[in-house]
């Protein structure tokens, strides 16, 4: 692991960055997204059945374990110690939790639930970096640019399959049980915040620097979310709720536009 500490794309010392966003490593994950997509859609997805979605999950879910655990011990090795800023349990973390569940769990509402919320949340948390890639592309360290591209792809990746295998977009209580998943990992998120704060980042036991903001919605850290920043300022349950509708209005969007592409298909099938 030290070696991969090395890895960088210049040097440290002197600034050196990533490549940044739309530059020739940027476009370049794009376009394997994008193609992944495309043989996943046209491919796999629509040989559907309920075996099949367990294992494509699985599979996905595997993936995403070990880039979890690569990334922990690569930050591990790097601070020479637990950093809690770097704990699993942001947006972009939870689908990890949630398609580990999905392929373990016997029954199948639950199941269903699970893939609703990787088809409609996890594919916003995987778009959002991947077409705004800012804070993940400007880190020293080539692996955890790799990472990043490769865990938010997949995100997006699975989120297409299994709104085409699933046959989403038909009808609008498909996103309610997600939605209610996802207010639970908010809650989750404030809870852990608050107790972890107290409990160790607010006393002299606390490594300089070291802080934690999951879902960057902390009670006490400015949140990195555009416009959303503003309204914590002036009050931070307004905050909380606006983010929540700002989420979910995103999930809503991308069940909208599913349904609407569903219905297109079903005109031209009927054209021809």
């Amino acid at each position: 692991m030290k070696k991969m500490l090395d890895w960088t794309w210049g040097d440290v010392n002197n600034g050196d960055v990533g490549p940044g966003a739309f530059s020739w490593f940027h476009l370049l994950w794009i376009g394997i997204m994008i193609l992944a997509c495309i043989v996943i859609g046209l491919v796999v997805a629509r040989k559907h059945s309920s075996k099949a979605d367990r294992i494509v999950v699985s599979i996905f879910s595997v993936i995403l374990i070990g880039c979890e655990v690569f990334k922990q011990l690569f930050w591990f090795a790097f601070y020479d110690y637990y950093r809690f800023e770097i704990f699993p349990f942001q947006f972009c973390s939870v689908p990890i939790y949630v398609a580990i569940f999905a392929s373990v769990i016997p029954w199948d509402k639950i199941r269903e639930a699970c893939y609703r919320f990787l088809a409609f949340y996890g594919i916003i948390g995987g778009l959002a970096v991947m077409l705004v890639p800012n804070a993940v592309l400007y880190t020293y360290f080539v692996p955890m640019s790799l990472h990043a591209m490769l865990w938010h792809s997949v995100l997006v990746v699975m989120g297409i399959y299994l709104i085409i295998s699933r046959g989403y977009g038909k009808k609008l209580r498909e996103i309610f049980t997600p939605a209610v998943i996802f207010v639970c990992f908010v809650a989750l998120a404030i809870i852990g915040n608050v107790l972890v704060y107290n409990l160790y980042l607010n006393t002299p036991a606390c490594q300089p620097g070291d802080r934690l903001s999951m879902f960057y919605i902390s009670p006490y850290y400015p949140t990195e979310l555009p416009l959303l920043g503003m309204v914590q300022e002036i009050s931070y349950p307004l905050f909380v709720l606006c983010y929540l509708l700002f989420f979910n209005g995103f999930a809503l969007i991308v069940w909208g536009v599913t349904h609407l592409i569903r219905k297109l298909g079903k005109k031209e099938g009927k054209n021809s």
